[in-house]
């Protein structure tokens, strides 16, 4: 076999099918807005993203899946105007309410999804195009080729490493296989197919997790393991036992081996 009659489209579909994907529903990301806002408000991620992003003051924005604005808003202090792309409208309301909290006028919403017509929509080619934690998509090649069209400057996906957000430990001590489907080493060679030779860096996420309780720290993880059964939920309060100290103020912090690890990929 060689290099060149690999179809990274294809295998892409191959990981997910063999990883059981199913595209998760707006509605499901509408019950996750608020505490996603909440936990990804001045991260370790969003600092290290931002130095690696080097906007121009003149640019305009557009952060596709840009959730509750964890990138947009701070990049609206850097940039000339931001437009936040989501389907989720609970997120697109926490974009909202972030910027009117911290007076960012140029920050703008548009709820729709990677599969419908942005064009019909309004959207317009921006300086910069953004695309972090977000590539949830069945067609990768439709998706990085619609970020090449609508990036007029730069183009910016940030993908999982390995198990990204998920917590391996966690699976294992409910006694359940990671199932992880394509991460970014797939979407680097999808550009390389489409003919982008792009540039790659490492961001860190935060290794540490505070909760208000072990309740709230289950619900978190249940997320990443969905449909426990009693058996398994039992077990998983166990682990995150195992791992969590109780702070001064009465939150739990959780310390887990597992770091998450992202792929920061420009062209």
């Amino acid at each position: 076999m060689r290099y060149a009659d690999l179809d990274w489209g294809v295998l892409w579909q191959q990981a997910q099918d063999d990883a059981g994907w199913e595209a998760r529903q707006a509605a499901a990301w509408d019950g996750r807005a608020a505490s996603f806002a909440a936990r990804h408000k001045r991260s370790s991620f969003e600092r290290q993203c931002l130095d690696l992003l080097t906007p121009q003051p003149n640019w305009s924005v557009l952060d596709v899946g840009s959730g509750p604005g964890t990138l947009a808003i701070p990049l609206a202090a850097q940039v000339r105007q931001v437009t936040c792309l989501d389907f989720s409208t609970a997120m697109l309301a926490q974009v909202r309410k972030r910027a009117a909290e911290e007076n960012r006028h140029n920050v703008h919403t548009v709820c729709a999804s990677w599969t419908d017509d942005w064009e019909a929509l309004g959207l317009v080619p921006h300086d910069l195009v953004v695309a972090a934690r977000s590539l949830s998509v069945r067609d990768i090649l439709a998706a990085l080729k619609r970020l090449s069209t609508y990036g007029r400057q730069k183009r910016v996906v940030v993908d999982r490493v390995g198990a990204g957000p998920s917590d391996p430990a966690a699976f294992a001590a409910v006694g359940r296989q990671p199932r992880q489907g394509p991460d970014y080493i797939y979407t680097l060679n999808a550009l390389y197919q489409l003919g982008y030779h792009a540039t790659l860096a490492y961001v860190y996420g935060d290794g540490e997790r505070s909760y208000n309780s072990l309740e709230e720290a289950c619900a978190s993880y249940s997320w990443m393991l969905p449909d426990l059964n009693k058996q398994e939920e039992m077990r998983l309060l166990a682990y995150l036992r195992s791992i969590a100290t109780r702070q001064d103020d009465g939150s739990l912090l959780l310390r887990p081996q597992h770091r998450p690890t992202w792929a920061f990929i420009s062209w």
